[in-house]
């Protein structure tokens, strides 16, 4: 394990992340520029990322695979009860609770931990993140809907709103069913490549040369956008919701570090090889994720709290990221 491999990896981003940040404060980017980046990012790039990097799955056991994607399930089950436990051990405030438990169980498994994990462990590395990550469309827009609303609700039930004002964004102006999750979702570009990815690998089917790296040529693009992008996007929040709440940051430190060790735990005693011990732990050492952010502006929950996570998370997280990746040492021996 060479821990000079890790810090420069985060140098390089954290450059990438100090572009954007500049190019969203000096205009060359806003709100519709980083949406539309988004977009092309989530509907383009990184789909043709996934299938494109289809090519280094040879020699993949298939029982390994499936194990990733039961070890995602896992995860994904056991994040949301970890979380409850740690925001009532903290004693977060009670308006809090429904963001503070978003920003526990839903990283920044795409646009940062894709760029990280495929310069440490190559294009293998992707496949298995996105295939370990399926639950988390599902999840966020199901669960995690309904934390942020459990927040909203609160808040209005403080100033005396009542259920009649939707606090602007909320989920009653937002027109869609309680819970905002709709089935649409599984259509999504994301998931159908991972899908389409999985059925390619099982029933080994391979493109021809050409299409797999022109793909990959159009999937790399993913890790460089996406930081400036995530960069631009932090620009847009205010810098003092980074300090706004001490039990928050705390709660975070216990999810960049303490959290990645139970992952760790929990991969070694599913496998053996330590490429995929450490993909599963350092997917689950990202920062909070914008979206937690996005989708608590949307939602009307406690978006100071939720941007002020997500800003706090990304900052410390260049130094905890290497923490982890230090822990990983013994099991490379």
């Amino acid at each position: 394990m060479d821990l000079s491999a890790i810090i420069i990896v985060l140098a390089k981003l954290l450059f990438l992340m100090i572009v954007g940040y500049v190019l969203n404060r000096t205009k060359v980017l806003d709100s519709r520029g980083n949406k539309a980046v988004s977009a092309l990012l989530v509907n383009a790039t990184n789909p043709a990322l996934v299938i494109g990097a289809m090519a280094a799955t040879e020699g993949v056991a298939r029982d390994q695979v499936m194990k990733v994607i039961l070890l995602g399930i896992a995860i994904y089950i056991l994040l949301p009860l970890m979380a409850f436990l740690i925001v009532r051990l903290l004693h977060i405030d009670l308006k809090k609770r429904g963001t503070a438990q978003l920003l526990l169980i839903f990283g920044n498994t795409g646009f940062m931990a894709i760029p990280v994990l495929q310069t440490l462990y190559g294009d293998v590395s992707v496949f298995y993140c996105n295939i370990m990550n399926l639950p988390f469309n599902f999840l966020i827009y199901s669960y995690g809907v309904y934390l942020l609303s459990k927040d909203a609700a609160r808040q209005r039930e403080e100033i005396g709103e009542g259920s009649e004002t939707s606090g602007g964004s909320g989920t009653a102006a937002s027109g869609k069913a309680p819970g905002g999750f709709s089935w649409k979702l599984f259509l999504s570009p994301g998931i159908l490549a991972s899908a389409l990815a999985l059925i390619m690998y099982f029933t080994q089917i391979r493109l021809p040369a050409a299409v797999s790296d022109t793909l990959l040529y159009l999937g790399n693009c993913t890790p460089p956008l996406s930081m400036l992008i995530l960069g631009s996007v932090l620009a847009e929040f205010p810098l003092k919701s980074v300090f706004a709440d001490l039990k928050i940051n705390l709660m975070l430190l216990i999810k960049l570090l303490l959290m990645p060790v139970l992952i760790l735990l929990m991969a070694k005693l599913i496998f053996t090889d330590p490429v995929i011990i450490g993909i599963a732990t350092l997917t689950f050492a990202m920062p909070c994720g914008t979206m937690c952010a996005i989708l608590s502006k949307d939602k009307g929950g406690d978006t100071m709290t939720a941007s002020g996570g997500v800003v706090f998370s990304t900052v410390i997280s260049m130094i905890t990221i290497p923490i982890v990746y230090m822990l990983l040492g013994p099991f490379f021996g």
